[in-house]
């Protein structure tokens, strides 16, 4: 949405962004019912994927990455929600061992968030990631990863995950801050 006057106020943009989002919502209603979470849920996934993935392939294959990991009660480990938890941008710079580790209800990666979502969306998602929360791939995927030119690369093992980043780093792919 792109705003003409510039002295709009945030509580106008608000109401902008939750009725656009209502209306998202209003054509799914049937398709979150039937699903095991709720809109707050699907909204906060939706937030991840919008995130993590930059086009609608590596958004059904990142939904496919979140449900796997929550059926398996792994922690999600997204970088994304972990930036958020820290009021770090995201290409600032590399996050912490310390901030990695630091508990926080959005910190995917933190103690005790195995098998659990943040407590809360991260971002506004468009209504293309919500439809991948709502309809992930089928797969075994557990780990993607992204090289510097934003290419997801998808991995059922923990071994296989770290052979892929090994190539990337070989490759000169590697995202470095």
């Amino acid at each position: 949405y792109i705003f003409e006057n510039k002295d709009v106020s945030v509580k106008t943009i608000f109401n902008i962004i939750l009725n656009n989002t209502d209306k998202v919502l209003k054509k799914y209603q049937t398709q979150i019912s039937q699903s095991k979470r709720s809109v707050h849920q699907i909204l906060t996934i939706a937030s991840i994927i919008e995130l993590e993935g930059n086009d609608e392939a590596s958004r059904y294959g990142i939904s496919s990455v979140i449900y796997n990991r929550l059926k398996t009660n792994m922690s999600l480990g997204s970088d994304v929600t972990t930036y958020y938890a820290m009021q770090v941008d995201m290409g600032e710079r590399n996050l912490y061992s310390s901030e990695l580790k630091t508990a926080n209800p959005y910190n995917t990666r933190g103690p005790n968030m195995n098998g659990r979502l943040p407590i809360g969306p991260i971002g506004n998602p468009s209504e293309e990631s919500i439809k991948a929360a709502l309809n992930p791939t089928k797969s075994n995927y557990l780990y993607f990863v992204a090289d510097s030119k934003g290419k997801i690369y998808f991995a059922s093992s923990y071994e296989e995950h770290q052979n892929i980043i090994k190539s990337l780093q070989t490759q000169g792919l590697w995202y470095e801050y």
